[in-house]
């Protein structure tokens, strides 16, 4: 087995130490044990996702989620891949719980800052995203400290970055003219853009028709897409 393969195993294993440690430290270890990969942005400009129910244990026939920390931003440092997934384990608690922190245009509602301040994180507001931003806070930062991590595996090696041509982004709706002023105040007093109310009308809708493995996958593409 080569140094670099070697260096991989060693680096999930310190992935997955770190998870239960953060999870003992903050959730009271309540949180069950997701898939961590070590895939590809592809493009999304993302450090890492959180999917719920991505992969299916065979046995148990139940859903595993995922959290995924993107390959080609492992070199950021370890307390910068370390904040990333802390915040994924924020997702991850909501999840666990049936609260949804976050709509399929990557918005991030009050619930998951609530969440990701519990793991000790930082929140700020970005224009578009909600409470997307986080930092580590004096909590998670001591945390990092008491798990002392091999910060060398972070970076030994870096993935190249693969470039994803995105095809069919968006779909046209159409609606009456008469809806534009009924529009126009809600977006008022909502911190939304139109399509992430449009989009968040749409899941809400699905929910109250059972359709709620139909709107999973469209979530699950919409992460992988982003």
């Amino acid at each position: 087995m080569s140094t670099v393969h070697k260096t991989h195993i060693a680096l999930t294993k310190e992935l997955y130490r770190a998870f239960y440690n953060f999870n003992k430290t903050f959730a009271d270890g309540e949180l069950v044990t997701p898939i961590i990969t070590l895939q590809p942005s592809e493009g999304k400009n993302a450090y890492g996702w959180f999917g719920s129910k991505f992969w299916t244990d065979s046995h148990s026939k139940k859903g595993v989620s995922e959290i995924n920390l993107s390959a080609e931003y492992l070199a950021r440092g370890c307390e910068a891949v370390l904040e990333t997934l802390l915040h994924e384990m924020a997702h991850l608690k909501n999840a666990q719980t049936g609260v949804r922190d976050c709509s399929s245009g990557q918005y991030h509602n009050k619930h998951f800052k609530r969440s990701a301040e519990k793991f000790g994180l930082i929140v700020t507001r970005l224009k578009n995203r909600g409470y997307a931003r986080t930092a580590l806070g004096e909590e998670a930062k001591e945390a990092i400290k008491e798990l002392a991590p091999k910060e060398r595996l972070f970076s030994a090696f870096k993935r190249r970055p693969v470039q994803k041509k995105r095809n069919d982004m968006y779909a046209t709706l159409i609606v009456r003219a008469e809806y534009k002023d009924l529009l126009g105040n809600m977006l008022k007093r909502t911190s939304c853009n139109q399509r992430e109310l449009i989009e968040t009308a749409l899941e809400d809708y699905a929910m109250r028709l059972g359709m709620s493995k139909l709107l999973l996958d469209v979530q699950a593409d919409v992460a992988l897409n982003y």
